[in-house]
């Protein structure tokens, strides 16, 4: 027994040495529904179709979050709660179908295309599902007819024609009058040697000024960037980051689809965001993301909550590229703090994605 173990020992000493397959994260839970926005907008009113699509082999019910565009009045959505820019749902959805929610509300016009995202939650458990962003269209001014729009040309015309007469009149009133004689000229003083000394001093001052009033401003902000709020080991391009619309910090492209923050003995801010990698693989840290209650304080995500809202946790595993991830965060600001930004940053020094929450 002893030379058969020794013969194996010989043997494995001759093979090559291979690594031990890393072991991957744990993955989250596969989404069972999806949810999709369409929109409809004639003139002022936008209509919008909430699609639910359950790939699952069983029924789930959900609670649909929408958050209408800024600015939108007039709300009607059958069987939902509104409160605010706030439309949310409960729907169960049936295995292997579809569900349709609607709502519509009034923009004014004229107006530029505006954000609109809507985010599905299993009802049960709470786990974020989905979420969908997509522009309202923008929808310009209606036409003046055509007198009004020549009506300034008109009024140029009138005006250029008037000062025109005027002008002929003066050079008419000043030929009929009778020559005078010449003045006889005065002896030209000369001019003090303080003069312009004052006159240069006077405008190196101005310039001065100037030059303060114009470059201080970025000054200020070198100095932040280097040392103060935004110097907390960030590198890197910094973006600032809109409901609905993606920015990307250079490597990670972050949408952030809802932040609620509710107020009570405590104030807590929900935040419903995605990360998408571009060439590159991203990395995220729990402790990365952070909402500021002021230039050098800041609370990152609570452990049970993030596990809870996401069925796991979303920082174990990098993002691959080519692929997104959604992920639910919340976060408890302590007693009398105020919510003032979010960020959200790919990996440990990157600047990251920044949203004013005042």
């Amino acid at each position: 027994m002893t030379i058969l173990t020794l013969g194996v020992a010989a043997v494995q000493a001759f093979l090559p040495v291979t690594a031990p397959a890393p072991q991957p994260a744990a993955a989250l839970p596969d989404s069972p529904v999806q949810i999709a926005v369409q929109t409809q907008s004639s003139g002022a009113n936008t209509v919008y179709h909430l699609v639910l699509t359950n790939t699952s082999a069983l029924p789930v019910t959900t609670t649909v979050v929408q958050r209408m565009p800024d600015g939108t009045t007039s709300l009607v959505a059958d069987g939902a709660a509104i409160d605010g820019d706030r439309v949310s749902w409960s729907a169960k959805v049936a295995p292997k179908a579809d569900v349709t929610l609607q709502s519509s509300g009034a923009l004014p016009v004229p107006h530029a295309a505006e954000p609109v995202t809507a985010c599905v939650s299993d009802a049960a458990s709470g786990r974020l599902l989905d979420c969908f962003a997509t522009d309202v269209a923008a929808v310009a001014a209606p036409e003046a007819p055509w007198w009004r729009r020549w009506l300034p040309y008109a009024a140029l015309a009138a005006a250029l024609g008037v000062l025109i007469w005027l002008g002929v009149r003066a050079c008419q009133r000043r030929q009929a009058r009778p020559a005078r004689e010449p003045e006889p000229r005065r002896p030209r003083r000369e001019v003090a040697w303080w003069v312009p000394v004052s006159v240069a001093a006077a405008a190196v001052i101005a310039v001065s000024a100037a030059a303060l009033v114009i470059f201080a401003p970025k000054m200020a902000e070198a100095v932040e960037n280097a040392q103060g709020v935004r110097a907390h080991a960030w590198n890197g391009p910094q973006a600032d980051a809109e409901l609905g619309e993606q920015a990307s910090d250079g490597t990670a492209h972050f949408t952030i689809y809802s932040v609620t923050c509710s107020n009570g003995k405590t104030t807590t801010c929900d935040v419903t965001a995605s990360v998408a990698a571009g060439d590159k693989t991203v990395q995220l840290f729990r402790s990365m993301q952070r909402v500021y209650t002021s230039d050098t304080t800041w609370v990152e995500p609570d452990p049970a909550a993030l596990v809870a809202a996401n069925g796991g946790d979303p920082f174990a595993a990098a993002v691959v590229p080519g692929t997104e991830r959604l992920m639910a965060l919340r976060f408890t600001v302590p007693t009398g703090a105020q919510p003032q930004r979010l960020e959200l940053h790919d990996g440990a020094f990157a600047g990251g994605v920044v949203l004013d929450l005042e």
